[in-house]
């Protein structure tokens, strides 16, 4: 036992070579031995195949029979499943997803009773149910009827429970032995891949042996990892018992069969079966012993790993644990605990500690079993039994969140020291300590929460008018609780949506409130919610979010037909008083038109509908239709014949950075641009989904480019990366024990896909390999993560995350993420290297604050700090994508191939693209993106070269009042002429001159800024002028190739209709408004003179009167301005930053400035109480 930390590596000179190169993806289905790579989930897919292989190897005629309801962790089973149906057919197994949990359990109660009748045509069917937590409350009824009735003898059931222990993607935090035992089902809790294989296999058997449903406990650690492990379905000798003397007819299935019997055999045979199954098949096993054990550690599952990982944080090995007296107790079937294995562990002991998460289940079962029993120590002694609580009642192992390895070393370090003392220990302990109270220092806050993908059309489906509020149900749309919590709040189980009202409608004087419910939720159980809704005659609009698949999971269709017709037939027939549609095409409905009386309106009217709706006084429907965003761009990728070629662009000149465009749309492609003249908007091309929202924003700036496409590599850059030259070969890093690396980034960005690249290179070398992926809510633009352990044999790995302070490598796709304490938790001073993309994605924390500052370099420096900063290596890899991929999604390969030639992965080349290959996912991309990563990190400046254009290459210091005044005289020029320029210049230089006697001049700087702002305000004449004049076509085309035309996207107050609340209203014009955009530039001389129509506007001549207004205060300051209101006069001068937009935008912004600018200038004149240095 060492008080030293382990490092993982040393350095090797020799690659990797690949030692399975034969192997393909489809030999995780077909291979019928030997190792394969695969996730928890696909073991799950895999497991009824083997089950097959193992029935017909003895002789029997089986079928198998899966149905259930998909939800997190659990919620890509059923993608797995469809992708696997060849293999699943050519075994006979039939796959049939339910609408919903319960209806999918009561199927396959039926495939039990199969051979109950004539007409079978195998000699058994075993049934395989899945579901989420919340789902296996819902099926409880099944579950006890069928479990009572029992398994067919040649069938057998395994259930699979989703249990959501820390709540990640789910409304509660969930367990679900305890529904399990209410039903009176063996529970099973696997710990990892191999765990999964072997004891779903045992879970069948013994469900035949007892004839019960066995439950089977999943959770995200044990089927989002991923393993290389043993799959020969033979290699287990599963023993059936011939001890126990079972009831007449056996314990499976019959008919007929009275409710008390089944009850008799539940109670007095199937348990006792049970332990006798679980007692010959070793089910739990002790792990650790001694031979003069002191110290007992019971545990299960996940939490098993979770021991393994604090016995090593302690520097107690298995040699360390025979010494000192430590014995380690592997139970594999929860409930019933089996007695007799678990008194053989017991005796002797002194003191016992059960590590379990969330409730005392194991441990309650001890103690009852053990309330009489001898362990066999001096004068009768007994043994201490602490698991949630101690002895004298402190919580040492919280039922709450997930338990860590950390928590749990320190409460065996505890229990340890009643008769073993250690310095090598005690420095363990002092280590864990430190690293959890750096965490816990003040430390800037960096979220990076989930929200809706760019394009989804909750952006816009799940706004309700001024003065309603919608609830919340199951689904991405539930987003809206913290997207828009003013208005939206509150959230049901799944098919209650709306229920909550009817519980409150009598006892408020609130009249209707909108109801959110999605079309899965709505096929799954929700239409009955609306009939509840009809009979209680409910003041109520239910909002169907109409987008064509089940998206929170995965983007599964429905699992049944269901168009949007169908809804509204569904609605009609349970009395629905009126109903409405939304679309972003109406067009689609004049070859498939809906019923007589069902309106039909574009998006852009949702707020009037749901207007008039909300007055009706009934139950209504409104259907919003717009397809999933996520989903759409998916089926473009496959069929590009389908796509449309139409982008929105943004003229960033004209651009005011008002950010309507992202209160519109709610997107994250809209993203911050900084400029000269401050920050505007830009939309990211790479990540945009085309829903086109963005030109909902009252902004002249915005166009669309219609026809041709994006180019997808720059001209002029290097065809290759192969043109910089040869790339010389890493010296990789030798692994002893495990390798921790973590793949940090931002959901839904390919942050997974990495981790599992790295995880089938480690396998096709032969290598030890488990990889643990954040899936669920995180992929919706939060923040996720993916852990890979590399071993050089599988029992070099004990857990499936990257432990505290283990992490050899973290892959930083994205500062935000990187900075995280998650992340950094992981990250130890000496031992780790981060590979780091330098660029940071906006978060959804923009799209609310448009003065949002981006804190990548802030991010950058937290993690320097955690690392040490010669430990950091960073480049844009972001940019680095774009200009030489023609799209950023290929900065996570260019950043994997950064970290691999830098040496920080012990993996060969070959491997890691043969990955790339097996992916199948854009291979030569892919490829060339790694290529490129190598050159980054091997000649860093000839990339920058490429990446970054000529003309800013420069790096200019900060810059100089004349330099600022000198570039806004030149556009003032431009923008009307010279004497015009003349004024602003003269003004600027008296505030100069006044400020100069202070010695500072950022009080100038603001009013060179500012009065420039307010000067050369954008009308129609200078919005015109910047269409034509300053090169934005010509940008365009740097981007776009083909047959294109560019379309304006405008509101011209002279002729733009107006809306209910009398904003004006925009439209589109075609490429002929660029002709009178011409005509409009040349005729900027009359602006402000008689003979300017547009000029008569309120609008303008406010715009007008602000030039006045605000050097009249300046006027006011420069009066009497001095050391101690400087800083005061700076706010005052910065006011017209914040007036920003156009029309009624502009307006509402000027109101909200002109409120602080009174405030400031009654500041002005009682100087008294705002003295202050600057």
């Amino acid at each position: 036992m060492s008080a030293v930390l382990p490092s993982a590596t040393d350095r090797s000179t020799a690659a990797s070579s690949i030692v399975d190169g034969e192997y393909t993806l489809d030999h995780k289905y077909t291979r019928a031995e030997g190792r394969i790579y695969l996730s928890g989930v696909q073991a799950l897919v895999r497991l009824p195949l083997m089950q097959q292989m193992r029935d017909r190897a003895a002789q029997l005629n089986t079928a198998g029979f899966i149905s259930g309801y998909r939800g997190s962790p659990l919620g890509g089973f059923d993608l797995e499943l469809w992708k696997a149906r060849k293999h699943l057919a050519a075994s006979g197994i039939q796959f049939q997803p339910g609408i919903n949990e319960d209806l999918g359990a009561t199927m396959v109660w039926g495939s039990q009773q199969t051979n109950l009748w004539p007409g079978a045509k195998y000699d058994g069917v075993f049934g395989m149910w899945y579901g989420k937590g919340p789902g296996v409350d819902r099926s409880g009824d099944v579950f006890k009827h069928g479990n009572a009735a029992g398994t067919s003898k040649h069938g057998g059931v395994l259930v699979l429970a989703a249990d959501d222990h820390a709540c990640r993607s789910s409304t509660l935090p969930h367990g679900s032995e305890g529904e399990f035992v209410s039903a009176m089902m063996p529970v099973l809790n696997p710990a990892g891949v191999q765990d999964i294989l072997d004891m779903g296999l045992l879970g069948w058997a013994m469900s035949r042996y007892t004839g019960r449903w066995v439950g089977f406990k999943t959770i995200a650690e044990t089927v989002e990892s991923s393993a290389s492990v043993n799959v020969n379905p033979h290699q287990l000798d599963i023993v059936v018992p011939t001890d126990l003397e079972l009831p007449p007819g056996g314990l499976n299935i019959r008919w007929p069969d009275p409710p008390l019997e089944q009850e008799m055999r539940l109670h007095q045979y199937a348990v006792k079966a049970a332990h006798a199954f679980a007692r010959a098949n070793r089910l739990d096993k002790i792990i650790y012993d001694s031979p003069k054990a002191r110290l007992g550690i019971v545990t299960t599952g996940k939490s098993y790993l979770d021991v393994l990982q604090a016995l090593e944080y302690l520097g107690i090995d298995h040699k360390d644990a025979e010494s000192i007296g430590i014995r380690v107790y592997k139970v594999g079937m929860t409930w019933p605990l089996e007695p007799q294995g678990l008194r053989n562990f017991a005796r002797g002991l002194e003191d016992i500690v059960v590590v379990e998460e969330k409730h005392a289940f194991i441990e309650a079962q001890m103690k009852e079993q053990f309330y009489n029993f001898d362990f066999g120590l001096d004068n009768g002694r007994r043994p201490s039994i602490v698991g949630k609580y101690d002895e004298s009642g402190e919580w040492i192992l919280p039922s709450t969140g997930e338990l860590t390895p950390a928590r749990i070393a320190r409460v065996i370090a505890k229990r340890l020291n009643r008769f073993f003392q250690s310095e090598a220990i005690t420095a363990r302990l002092k280590w864990i300590a430190e690293k959890e109270q750096e965490l816990a220092l003040p430390r800037p806050l960096f979220p990076r929460v989930p929200t809706y993908c760019s394009g989804c059309p909750h952006n816009s489906s799940t706004v309700v008018p001024e003065g309603s509020r919608a609830m919340a149900g199951i689904g991405c749309h539930g987003m809206a609780m913290w997207i828009r919590p003013e208005s939206t709040g509150t959230v049901t189980h799944m098919g209650g949506e709306g229920m909550l009202w009817l519980g409150q409608a009598p006892f408020t004087s609130e009249e209707h409130v909108f109801v959110n419910i999605g079309d899965g939720t709505f096929f799954h159980s929700g239409s009955l919610a609306l009939r509840q809704a009809v009979a209680a005659k409910a003041r109520v609009t239910y909002k169907v979010l109409y987008n064509g698949y089940v998206s929170m999971t995965g983007g599964q269709p429905h699992d049944g037909e269901l168009t949007v017709q169908r809804v509204i037939d569904i609605a009609r027939a349970e009395g629905v008083g009126r109903l409405e549609v939304v679309t972003d095409d109406p067009d689609k409905y004049q070859s498939d038109p809906l019923p007589a009386g069902i309106p039909v309106h574009h998006r852009t009217q949702l707020d009037a509908v749901q207007r008039r709706l909300r007055d009706f006084a009934g139950v209504s429907v409104l259907v919003y239709d717009q397809a999933c965003a996520t989903e759409l761009r998916r089926q473009r990728k496959r069929d590009p014949a389908i796509d449309i070629a139409k982008r929105s662009f943004i003229h960033a000149e004209v651009c005011e950075g008002c950010g309507d465009c992202s209160v519109k749309s709610n997107c994250l492609s809209v993203e911050p641009l900084e400029t000269e003249f401050g920050r505007k908007r830009a939309i990211n091309q790479s990540t945009c989904n085309k829903d086109t929202s963005c030109l909902k924003g009252f902004c002249p700036s915005f166009v669309t480019v219609e026809g041709g496409q994006l180019k997808k590599k720059a001209k002029g850059k290097a065809l290759s990366p192969a043109e910089l030259g040869p790339v010389p070969e890493p010296q990789l890093p030798a692994v002893c024990g495990s390798y921790g690396v973590v793949v940090a980034g931002v959901g839904g960005t390919g942050v997974i896909t990495i981790g599992q690249l790295l995880g089938m290179a480690g396998h096709i070398e032969g290598k030890g390999i488990v990889t643990q992926d954040s899936a669920g809510l995180a992929q919706k633009g939060g923040a996720t993560w993916s852990h890979v352990l590399i071993g050089n044999h599988p029992d070099d790995i004990r857990t499936t995350r990257v432990s505290m302070a283990a992490a050899d490598l973290v892959i930083g796709c994205d500062p935000i993420v990187t900075a995280g304490k998650e992340t950094v938790l992981r990250m130890r001073d000496g031992r780790t290297k981060v590979a780091l993309n330098s660029y940071s994605t906006p978060t959804a924390a923009f799209v609310k604050n448009g003065n949002w500052a981006n804190p990548a370099q802030a991010c950058a420096a937290e993690i320097a700090r955690a690392v040490g900063p010669q430990a950091v290596m960073s480049f844009n890899t972001d940019i680095a994508a774009t200009r030489l991929m023609g799209d950023s999604i290929y900065t996570n390969p260019m950043l994997l191939g950064y970290a691999w030639q830098k040496g920080l992965i012990p993996l060969g080349r070959e491997s890691l693209l043969r990955a790339m290959e097996l992916n199948g996912v854009a291979v030569e991309n892919n490829k060339t993106a790694f290529e490129w990563g190598r050159q980054a990190a091997h000649n860093p400046e000839a990339v920058e070269k490429l990446v970054t254009p000529a003309q800013v290459i420069e790096l200019r210091q900060r810059e100089t009042l004349e330099s600022v005044v000198a570039r806004r005289v030149e556009f003032l020029a431009a923008y009307q002429n010279a004497a015009y320029a003349d004024t602003y210049r003269d003004f600027v230089e008296r505030v100069r001159a006044a400020e100069a006697t202070l010695g500072r001049t950022t009080l100038s700087e603001a009013v060179a800024r500012n009065l420039f702002k307010l000067m050369a305000y954008k009308d129609e004449y200078e919005v015109a002028r910047l269409h034509t004049e300053t090169g934005f076509r010509e940008r365009i085309a740097t981007m776009f190739e083909g047959d294109f035309k560019v379309h304006y996207h405008l509101a011209p107050p002279l002729v733009a209709k107006r809306n209910e609340k009398g904003e004006l209203v925009k439209r589109k014009y075609g490429p002929a408004m660029l002709g009178v955009f011409r005509v409009l530039a040349r005729l900027k001389g009359l602006r402000g003179t008689p003979l300017d129509i547009f000029g008569r506007t309120e609008e303008r001549r406010t715009e007008r009167a602000l030039i006045g207004e605000y050097r009249a205060s300046i006027e006011q300051v420069l009066a009497g301005l001095n050391a101690g209101n400087h800083a005061l006069a700076v706010d005052i001068a910065r006011i017209p930053d914040q007036i920003k937009g156009f029309g009624h935008v502009k307006a509402r912004n000027l109101a909200a400035a002109r409120v602080q600018w009174q405030q400031l200038l009654q500041q002005w004149q009682q100087p008294a109480a705002t003295r202050q240095a600057a």
